[in-house]
Parts: structure tokens; C-alpha cells; sequence
């Protein structure tokens, strides 16, 4: 059985880059969450006012509501989420500023990019990770997740700023949760979930990993995101623009399992995507999904009921067997239009021999692998073997569920 360990209130931790000095956690600073508060504060710290598209504040407003009511946050979660929260209101303010300096960042072309969806713990992220070592792509990283936007003061043209903040920010965050890194390793200088660029317009199914937001997370289930892909187009419009100038364009290589609640939205906003759809068995997948949220909700609250285990299984069965119904009917109506936008993938396929699903990939869509992708892919394979950060042990059992019962959430679905 997988077991969290919970941090001791008297660990001096020290607190990110903008949480604060060192501080043991029974003296973190107790701090309300309230939305008016945090956005006066943002104008002030950035000496910036215009927020573009002013629809973020429903959103917004919407998950701290859910954040103070239901995530029982404890003093150092609170903390954690008001930084959080200044944290991508600050950059949705710089975002903006960059944009209206330079309207030609709009301009940028984004020529085919590559996306990988499917759901949660369905091995989006090896085959990402793989991906992205094709040196004619360009991929999101951690910290310019975290930061995309350059410094103000133009001194740190590498980012190497925003890199040990990021640094420091996942530091904290596996000190409060050891067992976090088995369950999903994150690297601040490795390909990020795009995800996170969706967290300035206050859309992320992420939080559902982090707090136990469920009010919050059945709104977003019924919301229309083409604004929100809008925000996303223009985010790495301005990340290309700032690598390499708007003459050449590698295409990038994104992953986000959240795509699959609206591929809709994704291929209006990208008509020449190519996406990987990548199947695992939901048997196997649910447990995981839901042992990853047990672990991150655990690090900002220690109330029972964000933690209670069928209540997460129930949540997780709900969520992504209507995720895989959504992306299955985009799909077919892809296929029925005689489009060859998607490419369908089974996780024991890649598993078994990932080169060559690399290969049918890209010769389905049309890229060019060269010699140096697959060394690069042999090289990270063998540095990165299944289970090197130990073995991330859970069960159905564990969070109330059972075969039949996931078999029947999914059936008639790709994942059933």
C-alpha cells in the first residue's frame, strides 16, 4: 500500500523565492485568500494594469472561492496558494505588457505543432520526454511554465533567474511530500506540461492534483475554452518569438492529458495540429491518477475530506471517462471528415518498442527524423529506465473502485 508521510510542523523549510525567508512551518504568516485583495496586489507589485481579456476574473474568482470553502488548506497551503495565485497573476499582467510592446509577437507562426493527449498517468509523459529530444523541435520547459515571461530589467536574457526560482519552487513543494518525485518526477529544465500557460486564464484541471477544489472542477467541466486556447496560441507565439525570432520555427512538441476535455477548442485553434492520442487501460490508470492526487493534495492540507479516498475515486472515475467520451467524439468526427489529424497509440505499443512508434509517428504526420533524434532517444531511454526514482505502489481497491465498475464507466470508449 502506497503511503504518503506528512511534513513535521517544526521542519525549518525554507520557503520559495517569494514565500518568504526561512520560517518553521508553525510560524508561517496565517493569510486569507481573497481575490480583490490579490489582484490590487499584482497591479502594485508589477506597476501594470491591464489584465486583456477581463472574463479571467470568473475563473479566478470561482477557484480562490473554492480554494478558502473547500480545499481545507492548512496555514502553510494557504500560503502556498496566495503565493500561487499573485504568482500567475503577476505573469498574466507582464504577459500582457509583452504583447502590447510587440504586436508583431502575434504575428509569430506556429507551423505544425505536435501534441500529445490522453489521460492522466497514460505515459503522456515518457513519450514526451521523448519527443522532445528531437534537437529540430522546441518544447515548453518547467520554469518558463512557472515564468514565461523575461525579467523587466532585461539582465537575464537565459533565464537563469526564473530557473532557480523554479528550482526553489519544487523544492518546496517535494519537501512536503517525499514520496511525490516517485509518483511523477518534475524537472525544472525538462518539458512542462503546456498546462501550466493555461493557469493565467484560470483554467487548469491541474489544481484537481493539488486541492480538493470539486466545485471549481465541475464548472470548468461545462465551460467553452476557445478564449482560453486564444491566451495559449499567444503564450508560445511569445516564447517562440523570444528564442529564435519569427524567421525559423521548429515545431513544438506540447503534452497537457487535459486536452482531451477539449479537443475541439485545441484543433480550432491550431487547424493543422497533429496530435498523438496515446490509450492505456483505465484499470491501470485510475489508481495512479488517484494515488498522484492523494500524494499532492497531502502536501497543503491535512483534513480528512480532500483526502478521503473513494470520494478522490469516485471524482477521478467521473472526470476522465467523461474526458475520453469528449475526446473520442472529436475524434470521429475527424475521422469522418477525412482528416488525418489524429494518431491513435496503445501504451503497451510504445512500451514495447518506443523508437519505432516514434518512426510511425512521425512518418504519419510528416516530420523529418534525422540520425541525431534516434541516438538522442536510445540515450534518454537508457538514463532514464522505468522505476529509477523507486516504484509507485497503489491499488482500485484502495479508493473504493473495482473492475466492473470502472469497465462499465468506460464502455464504448477507446479506454474501455
Amino acid at each position: 500500500m502506497h503511503t504518503y508521510q506528512k511534513p513535521h510542523r517544526s521542519w525549518p523549510l525554507r520557503l520559495l523565492h517569494g514565500l518568504g525567508s526561512v520560517l518553521p512551518l508553525d510560524r508561517v504568516p496565517f493569510l486569507h485568500l481573497d481575490a480583490d485583495a490579490l489582484v490590487a496586489k499584482a497591479e502594485q507589485q508589477t506597476g501594470l494594469r491591464h489584465w486583456g481579456d477581463r472574463r479571467f476574473r470568473d475563473p479566478f474568482d470561482r477557484l480562490v472561492e473554492s480554494l478558502r470553502t473547500e480545499a481545507h488548506l492548512h496555514p502553510t497551503g494557504r500560503y502556498y496558494f496566495h503565493q500561487y495565485l499573485l504568482r500567475l497573476l503577476t505573469n498574466r499582467l507582464q504577459l500582457q505588457a509583452c504583447w502590447q510592446a510587440h504586436p508583431e509577437i502575434l504575428q509569430v507562426p506556429l507551423v505544425r505543432p505536435l501534441f500529445v493527449v490522453g489521460m492522466y498517468r497514460s505515459g503522456t509523459t515518457f513519450l514526451h520526454n521523448l519527443l522532445a529530444e528531437d534537437p529540430q523541435s522546441q518544447w515548453l520547459p518547467v520554469w518558463q511554465g512557472l515564468y514565461p515571461c523575461a525579467e523587466p530589467d532585461g539582465a537575464d536574457p537565459t533565464g537563469d533567474r526564473r530557473i532557480q526560482k523554479a528550482l526553489e519552487h519544487l523544492a518546496f513543494q517535494n519537501s512536503l511530500a517525499p514520496n511525490f518525485s516517485t509518483a511523477h518526477h518534475i524537472d525544472a529544465q525538462r518539458p512542462a506540461e503546456c498546462s501550466r500557460l493555461f493557469e493565467h486564464s484560470f483554467v487548469g484541471h491541474l489544481f484537481d492534483f493539488r486541492v480538493g477544489v470539486p466545485t471549481y472542477s465541475q464548472w470548468l467541466l461545462d465551460q467553452d475554452l476557445r478564449s482560453a486556447y486564444q491566451e495559449y496560441r499567444q503564450q508560445l507565439q511569445l516564447l517562440s518569438w523570444a528564442k529564435v525570432g519569427a524567421e525559423h520555427q521548429p515545431h513544438w512538441v506540447l503534452k497537457a492529458p487535459a486536452h482531451i476535455f477539449a479537443l475541439d477548442s485545441l484543433l480550432e485553434t491550431f487547424p493543422d495540429a497533429a496530435i498523438v492520442y496515446l490509450h492505456r487501460d483505465p484499470i491501470e490508470v485510475l489508481p495512479s491518477c488517484c494515488s498522484l492526487a492523494t500524494l499532492g493534495r497531502s502536501r497543503f492540507t491535512d483534513h480528512p475530506q480532500p483526502l478521503d479516498p473513494p470520494a478522490i475515486g469516485c471524482h477521478w472515475l467521473e472526470v476522465l471517462s467523461e474526458g475520453i467520451r469528449r475526446a473520442d467524439g472529436v475524434c470521429q468526427q475527424v475521422q469522418d471528415a477525412g482528416g488525418q489529424g489524429v494518431y491513435h497509440l496503445q501504451y503497451r505499443d510504445l512500451l514495447r518498442d518506443p523508437l519505432g512508434q516514434i518512426r510511425q509517428i512521425y512518418d504519419y504526420f510528416g516530420y523529418a527524423m534525422g540520425d541525431a533524434f534516434e541516438a538522442k532517444i536510445h540515450g534518454w531511454i537508457q538514463a532514464n529506465p522505468q522505476h529509477k526514482r523507486g516504484v509507485h505502489r497503489y491499488s482500485l481497491e484502495q479508493f473504493g473502485l473495482d473492475p466492473q465498475q470502472v469497465n462499465a464507466a468506460f464502455k464504448g470508449t477507446q479506454g474501455g
